[in-house]
């Protein structure tokens, strides 16, 4: 099925009963909030961050990066109610476009979803997972008691200042003020451990698996140890934003967790369905950061299901075209040749293949393949370069 499941909201008490003697990992120094909850006395720290979270939640709004598809918003929308109930009113979803694995949920309500989490995620139970983990982090006001934390440290507010100003400019690379400001001040690894717990006490009390958890960090994983880049392999020590507890440390507890908890199987055509639009466009996403290892690794496991191989195996060409280390040209284009045999190949093949029959001096099938694109794309904006790179390799025009 295409939507989230509709086992309705089972209040804190229900969560706590699947918890049994796990409490909140963190000494808080700040109440867990209260549904409607907005800061009155406008003199406060508090009331300062709402009011530059929701400058920053505006300057989203108009940044052109949030995804627009009614459907997709509505079903993690839905998501996003099961797991926090009552709260719903007070979030607010943005479906963001940046390859980033990442959600936060803002202390003034700004619930942002990184497409990059999107397709990461396999199934519904480990999208509703993450979501109850940043839940938690809202709920239980981390954002506002790191914030006192680093106030008392005499860490001065120009971190936040700077967080919201990258938020809202060109290098608009968290595209969220709380993403931002994460990776600035960090929550502790007691208040990210409590998310992990609490988020999948929570997701499980909504009806979704158990194991979501461990194998969507597991997952993750995977891409940080095959990536090419000395930063993104180190952080699998910190998470995600450099500063999570070991992400082996979570996988185990996460285990460990859930072997008391029920783990209804997993859906993963559903949620293949509901993301299929919009695979073509991420892929690309992550193949121009060229981060050649960790992007084979997410393809590879996306394949696995067998299904959408003409946009996977495209994608994976383009990976090896880019990274070009010895025999990649001609893996490249046995993926792309198999890749064509799919229904769901995108014209792109067509001429990825070409390009390398041209480099390679195979002019005749260089040409075929050019046409064979345009074929397929006949309004493509470089028809007339396509069209005169067939004139200059058979002297016809097509």
């Amino acid at each position: 099925k295409a939507g989230p499941r509709t086992r309705g909201w089972r209040r804190r008490g229900a969560a706590a009963g699947v918890a049994t003697s796990r409490s909140a990992c963190a000494a808080t120094n700040m109440e867990a909030r209260v549904v409607g909850h907005r800061p009155r006395d406008l003199s406060t720290t508090e009331a300062s961050l709402w009011y530059q979270t929701d400058q920053a939640e505006e300057r989203l709004r108009a940044s052109g990066r949030t995804v627009e598809d009614p459907a997709l918003n509505a079903f993690v929308h839905g998501l996003i109610c099961e797991i926090s109930g009552p709260f719903c009113a007070d979030l607010r979803l943005y479906v963001v476009d940046t390859p980033d694995f990442n959600a936060s949920m803002a202390p003034n309500g700004m619930a942002v979803v990184n497409t990059g989490l999107l397709i990461r995620a396999e199934t519904v139970d480990e999208l509703a997972f993450v979501l109850g983990h940043e839940f938690v982090h809202f709920e239980e006001n981390h954002f506002l008691e790191r914030h006192a934390a680093i106030r008392n440290a005499n860490i001065t507010s120009s971190i936040l200042g700077s967080a919201l100003a990258a938020a809202g400019g060109g290098a608009f690379t968290s595209l969220t003020s709380l993403a931002a400001y994460s990776g600035a001040a960090n929550f502790s690894q007691d208040q990210e451990s409590e998310a992990d717990s609490k988020g999948l006490d929570y997701a499980v009390a909504a009806g979704y698996s158990a194991t979501a958890g461990a194998e969507i960090w597991s997952h993750f994983l995977a891409e940080l140890s095959a990536s090419d880049l000395d930063a993104v392999r180190n952080r699998r020590g910190g998470g995600i934003l450099g500063t999570h507890p070991h992400i082996e440390r979570r996988i185990e507890d996460l285990t460990a967790q859930a072997e008391t908890l029920p783990s209804p199987e997993q859906d993963q055509a559903s949620y293949r369905a509901l993301i299929r639009p919009h695979l073509h466009t991420w892929l690309a996403d992550h193949v121009v950061r060229q981060d050649h290892g960790a992007t084979l690794v997410l393809i590879d496991r996306l394949s696995e299901q067998g299904t959408d191989l003409g946009v996977l195996l495209n994608a994976r060409g383009r990976v090896l075209v880019l990274r070009g280390d010895e025999g990649d040209t001609e893996e490249a284009l046995e993926t792309f040749q198999t890749a064509a045999t799919h229904d769901d190949a995108p014209a792109d093949v067509w001429r990825s293949m070409a390009e390398i029959h041209r480099q390679a001096g195979r002019h005749a099938n260089a040409a075929a393949a050019f046409q064979s694109y345009l074929d397929r794309a006949p309004d493509a904006r470089d028809r007339a370069l396509i069209e005169s790179l067939i004139i200059d390799l058979t002297g016809t025009s097509s």
